[in-house]
């Protein structure tokens, strides 16, 4: 706590919050009606997580984090925030299973002769699974039952670039002959319960920041 009071007494310092914000949780408006999803950012521990490509490196590192809290730090997940950007490549991990399966989103990975398209949500937790061997061993206690599914059941706020996702939006225009609105309107009902859109995924995360959150990479 004592660093995030260090934290936002910086941005005092620099204007750019006020006096009264720098020692609560209370947002001004209009921000707390526009981005309402802000207003779930608790507790002494919060971290937000870069998350550009489809490899779910965020959600991943966001997941043993809260592991790491609970069994290190005591902490509960009442007491954690765990925010997981999904920007750049990474915002088809928003999408469910039907729509990678209809519109054929291309993962990471693949060759032009042998393009790796796969027909579920790669990285839910009922998947993922598979993959855990892959993981270092010293990872791999903290990693148990990670998945982009199990994540926003624990809570954590998943947030997907409103600019990435006009990629989505033109992948539905192209592939079933309709005009912008009507595709935007289907890919939105593609997300996966839980995720919500934002301007912008650099906007996000700078906005986490500002609510104390402590920024992880994707390095």
């Amino acid at each position: 706590m004592a660093d995030r009071r260090d934290f936002l007494g910086s941005l005092l310092a620099a204007g750019v919050v006020t006096r009264g914000e720098v020692f609560s949780d209370r947002l001004p408006e209009p921000l707390s009606a526009s981005l309402p999803w802000l207003k779930r950012i608790r507790g002494d521990y919060r971290a937000v997580f870069d998350n550009p490509r489809d490899d779910a490196t965020g959600v991943i590192r966001a997941w043993i984090w809260l592991n790491q809290c609970r069994g290190i730090l005591d902490a509960k997940d009442d007491d954690c925030t765990a925010a997981v950007i999904l920007r750049h490549g990474g915002v088809t991990l928003a999408m469910n299973d039907a729509f990678w399966d209809r519109y054929e989103l291309t993962l990471s990975g693949g060759t032009a002769e042998k393009p790796n398209i796969p027909k579920r949500n790669p990285k839910l937790a009922a998947v993922m699974k598979e993959d855990m061997s892959g993981y270092p061993p010293p990872a791999r206690p903290w990693a148990e039952g990670v998945g982009l599914d199990s994540l926003l059941g624990r809570g954590a706020i998943v947030l997907a670039c409103e600019f990435a996702f006009w990629g989505l939006i033109s992948r539905v225009m192209n592939r079933d002959k309709i005009e912008e609105a009507a595709a935007r309107d289907i890919a939105t009902t593609h997300l996966l319960p839980g995720v919500s859109l934002v301007p912008s995924g650099f906007f996000a995360l700078a906005a986490c920041q500002r609510q104390g959150c402590a920024f992880v990479t994707n390095v």
